[in-house]
């Protein structure tokens, strides 16, 4: 039996039971899931935030960690038993779209290529990564989202950032706090942008500059590199404020639907620059290890601000206190 967390409409989730088909398709690969966790996309579904919602009711989830009990005929890159960390970011593989399973009172839900928050996760061949043996559990679930898009802006999409340069990052979420780790390990020289007191206070044991949140007018045209997590268009706007001329803003925040930036046009043609990331521009089949590897296979869970576990039926509770501000992210253990 299969239990789902079900969003049913705006801020309305339910727990579901699901009977496993008894067949996979060719594509799809059965996990049962050890974590699961909660970030800035799963919000923004849960408040209605990202247009109008076609596939109600739907599972969903994006990150997750868990063990292959079995697999479609054509799937190659996985095998039953294998610990496999679970994202949304597209990898080598199969993928045929989404499908539906019927809940209990017969009505059809629909679930996607990958829905995570589950007891066991039917995904597609391209959402499944072979863990690696020397990765924790605990910490291979934050490889499904967070640190590949944090981590990855740095590594992948900010090779040209030099010592000399001076950087900000505005917002340390769970993929701020991947960004930041990756930029401490070249000991660049890093400002932070963050609102949350308690995020501030966590903070301070870096010894990391941490500017004026009230005032950030007083920074403008002052660093060389921005990176913006904070998911607010306000947020970039001020972003793009503060970089020189020359200057690089990229952004990996999740808006609300349809909410517009406003920039200056001659801030563009003076040479400013701003990018937004997909990913943190990662290949997961061969980024998960190079990231894995650059943080010299050290476990960088515990430098996580505030995470805090759920059961999957006090998924709502997990929710209200993400959204709260009182935890930085969310862990459904099963």
């Amino acid at each position: 039996m299969l239990q789902a967390a079900i969003l049913f409409k705006k801020k309305e989730i339910k727990i579901q039971e699901f009977n496993i088909p008894s067949v996979l398709r060719d594509d799809q690969v059965l996990v049962k899931i050890k974590y699961t966790g909660i970030c800035g996309s799963q919000i923004m579904e849960f408040l209605g935030k990202r247009g109008k919602d076609n596939f109600l009711p739907h599972a969903f989830g994006h990150e997750a960690v868990g063990k292959v009990i079995k697999i479609g005929k054509k799937v190659k890159k996985v095998s039953t038993k294998d610990n496999v960390i679970l994202s949304w970011i597209k990898g080598e593989g199969l993928d045929y779209g989404g499908f539906k399973l019927k809940n209990k009172d017969n009505l059809d839900v629909n679930f996607g290529p990958i829905s995570t928050f589950s007891s066991y996760a039917i995904v597609s061949e391209n959402r499944v990564f072979l863990k690696p043996k020397l990765m924790s559990e605990i910490e291979a679930v934050l490889y499904g989202c967070a640190i590949p898009t944090g981590a990855g802006i740095v590594i992948n999409e900010l090779k040209e950032i030099k010592k000399k340069h001076k950087i900000c990052l505005i917002g340390v979420g769970g993929i701020g706090m991947a960004t930041l780790l990756a930029l401490m390990k070249k000991n660049y020289d890093i400002s932070i942008i963050e609102k949350n007191k308690s995020k501030k206070k966590f903070l301070k044991k870096f010894n990391i500059k941490i500017l004026n949140d009230k005032n950030i007018n007083q920074y403008k045209n002052k660093f060389d590199f921005c990176i913006e997590t904070s998911g607010t268009t306000a947020m970039i706007e001020k972003g793009f404020d503060i970089i020189k001329k020359n200057g690089k803003l990229i952004f990996a925040s999740h808006p609300e639907y349809l909410k517009k930036i406003c920039l200056n046009p001659h801030e563009l043609i003076s040479g400013k620059k701003i990018y937004g990331s997909w990913g943190g521009g990662c290949h997961l089949d061969k980024d998960i290890n190079k990231i894995f590897n650059y943080f010299e296979k050290k476990n960088i869970f515990s430098s996580f601000a505030k995470i805090s576990f759920f059961q999957l039926k006090n998924i709502n509770k997990a929710f209200k206190e993400v959204l709260s501000g009182k935890i930085n992210r969310a862990i459904i253990r099963f």
